[in-house]
């Protein structure tokens, strides 16, 4: 962890060169580790964990970016066998998971998409930037934290009048840079 200090006992920022992958490191990642992080909680021997973020459901999980490219497993190489999976594009990069549905960052078009594990990769459009992408899933984790117990009524099931407060909160977020309900649907947030 030490390396992760800086002369002080603080954390540094993350730089390009705590990149593990095989491929070159978009520029758009770069500057998102650099300037924001995540760091999370700090392990004792092993540093940064990462955010792990509660917008309902399972946790959205967004790694460090040294442990970015290992998760790449399961999605653009075989878990066990280490073999290339032929649906995955190059230009693909897992860039957090939500229980092992990954949020996956196009480095061409600079889009983040949403797809549910398992199959064939079916991605859906979830917002125009990896920013957006991020903004959005905070935004609704803050409003279920704000909405608590009151998002859900007596069997668990999500509100009407939650899920209205969160696709408000979004809109209000998007600003008209995106659709909150298309957005929440490409994800399946509670469909």
């Amino acid at each position: 962890m030490r390396d992760l200090l800086s002369p002080w006992g603080e954390l540094r920022p993350q730089v390009a060169s705590d990149w593990q992958g095989e491929v070159a490191l978009p520029a758009v990642l770069a500057s998102f580790y650099e300037k924001l992080g995540p760091w999370g909680e700090v392990h004792e021997k092993h540093g940064p964990m990462g955010l792990s973020i509660a917008a309902g459901g399972n946790p959205v999980d967004i790694p460090t970016l040294k442990d970015l490219w290992l998760r790449q497993a399961c999605y653009r190489w075989h878990g066990n066998t280490g073999e290339r999976l032929p649906e995955w594009q190059d230009h693909w990069l897992v860039v957090a998971t939500e229980g092992s549905n990954p949020f996956m960052l196009d480095t061409i078009s600079g889009q983040v998409y949403f797809s549910l594990a398992g199959g064939k990769p079916d991605f859906q459009l979830f917002a125009p930037d990896l920013l957006t992408a991020f903004a959005a899933i905070a935004c609704v984790a803050n409003t279920m934290r704000e909405l608590d117990e009151q998002a859900f009524d007596e069997t668990y099931e999500l509100t009407v009048a939650a899920r209205a407060q969160v696709t408000q909160n979004l809109d209000k977020l998007l600003a008209g840079s995106a659709d909150a309900s298309q957005m929440l649907a490409a994800w399946r947030w509670y469909c």
